[in-house]
């Protein structure tokens, strides 16, 4: 594509020194990605301003460098100047890549837990339907049957990548694309420049405040979706279960709704009867408008319910069979880190779940505490520079609910590990935790793990909350390599003998 074409995407001259039609190849925002023939975008970052390395990019080859700031070194016909970077960087990319969220219906799936889960449903659902859906989520990348694990940390990917994925999948053949669309992505332009058919909405709680500052400044990014699908007149899907949020997207819902109830709401599209867990799934009856369906889940937990309803009634906003989009659903194994079971013989239960905010924590620990006889364990943390008004409410919420607490490490990236769990311990004590008796601590979540798996007794349940999938811990600005479900069975082979 020729730079006066990508110039007009974002409103900016040519610049005609004459190389106005050079010949461009690639966009980066790293700039160690930048080789000739690249734009590259300078994007300000929490830690790192890549203002810093535009002429280490214009050195490198870039044809050209899209900036919010005047740089002096630099001569400015070599700079585009734009209010944004980011949002320019989407519509760049969008420009580059012919812009796919044109060719197929993108479904974007919001909320504070669930997302995951209902986007990967969905996929199941749609390529049972439509024999091939994309998608893109916290755990991985999905084409079909095919899946590749996302090992980027980043549930929402910057533009550039969402865009080339996209392209991706609709030249590999995929009808549908389904989107996990986060408060971060949404409201720093990596989703803008994509026309979705669809808003799904699970639930919207408490997470994010330390970069949204409020949550009616999260809901408002949550809400955006809802906007930008009605752009082109999109559907919404909405959780009726959620009282304080559910009010307002139905008034600002654009085109066709459906509602859904996970606890039998009967003013509710879409709800859920005969509700039984099936060892490690569910099943359940879905009352739907296209008639009731049999479900079956291999993933566990009675949240999985309102996911499933979800699922389906954006499967049927999209005039897809009822039976089809089942049987892509109950196709499906078990979603990586969401209640997965660890089981080598030993004569109590392990789980392994991502639940890492207040309500997310709670949904687990109240499912676990109906299927336990014994003690109910939990191993958790808090992730540093997020949310700091979280930790100490996990804290209560853990020694409210759980017979045993187990404090460690998530994510501490620049803070002190040992500061972090000293919030989440104070909430803890104020909930009547006991240092003496039910709660621990320790920083190193190796032993933390080993502490609960060594000590549980048959018939108790350990869950271990708030990596789930992951495959690090960032410790400082070093992703250490972690596996969860490794560690608990190294722990069970070393304090149990298995």
């Amino acid at each position: 594509m020729r730079w006066s074409q990508l110039a007009a995407a974002i409103g900016g001259p040519s610049l005609g020194d004459g190389a106005a039609d050079t010949e461009v190849t690639a966009l980066a925002y790293d700039s160690r990605q930048v080789g000739p023939g690249t734009v590259f975008v300078a994007i300000p970052g929490q830690h790192h301003d890549g203002h810093t390395y535009v002429a280490s990019a214009l050195a490198q080859g870039a044809v050209r460098a899209v900036v919010e700031r005047k740089i002096d070194s630099i001569a400015s016909d070599r700079v585009v100047l734009v209010e944004d970077t980011r949002r320019a960087l989407a519509s760049l990319a969008a420009t580059l890549y012919g812009h796919p969220a044109d060719a197929v219906p993108v479904i974007g799936v919001t909320g504070t837990d669930g997302k995951t889960t209902t986007t990967t449903l969905l996929q199941a659902a749609l390529t049972s339907s439509l024999s091939r859906a994309g998608s893109l989520s916290t755990v991985d990348f999905r084409i079909g049957a095919e899946v590749e694990p996302n090992l980027t940390r980043q549930t929402t990917l910057e533009s550039l990548e969402v865009q080339s994925w996209m392209r991706h999948m609709v030249d590999q053949g995929c009808l549908a694309i389904v989107l996990e669309a986060t408060s971060h992505g949404l409201a720093l332009g990596r989703l803008d420049n994509i026309a979705f058919a669809g808003a799904v909405y699970t639930s919207i709680t408490h997470e994010h405040l330390d970069f949204h500052k409020s949550w009616e400044a999260y809901f408002q990014a949550k809400a955006s979706l809802l906007d930008r699908a009605a752009l082109k007149g999109g559907f919404a899907v909405l959780n009726r279960d959620d009282a304080r949020a559910y009010p307002r997207l139905r008034e600002r819902a654009p085109g066709p709704v459906l509602t859904y109830s996970a606890v039998g709401d009967p003013e509710a599209d879409l709800r859920a009867e005969r509700v039984v867990p099936q060892g490690t799934g569910l099943e359940f009856v879905a009352l739907t408008p296209a008639g009731p369906a049999e479900v079956r889940l291999a993933t566990g937990g009675r949240w999985n319910v309102g996911n499933a309803l979800a699922a389906i009634a954006a499967g049927l906003l999209l005039q897809q069979p009822l039976e089809s989009l089942v049987a892509g659903m109950a196709k499906l194994p078990s979603v990586p880190g969401r209640m997965e079971t660890v089981d080598l013989g030993q004569s109590f239960s392990v789980v392994v779940d991502y639940a890492h905010t207040p309500a997310a924590l709670t949904l687990a620990l109240h499912e676990l505490r109906g299927a336990t006889a014994g003690r109910l364990w939990v191993v958790f943390g808090s992730a540093g520079e997020r949310d700091v008004a979280k930790r100490a409410e996990m804290g209560r919420i853990a020694a409210q609910l759980a017979d045993q607490v187990v404090i460690t490490s998530e994510d501490p990236r620049g803070e002190d590990a040992e500061a972090i769990i000293d919030q989440i311990w104070a909430g803890a004590l104020t909930a009547g935790a006991d240092p003496e008796t039910n709660l621990r601590r320790d920083a190193d979540r190796d032993r933390a793990i080993r502490i609960a798996i060594g000590s549980a007794l048959p018939g108790d349940t350990v869950l271990l909350a708030g990596k789930g999938h992951e495959h690090s811990i960032i410790w400082s600005r070093e992703a250490v390599p972690w596996d969860e479900r490794a560690a608990a069975e190294s722990a069970l082979r070393e304090t149990r003998g298995l």
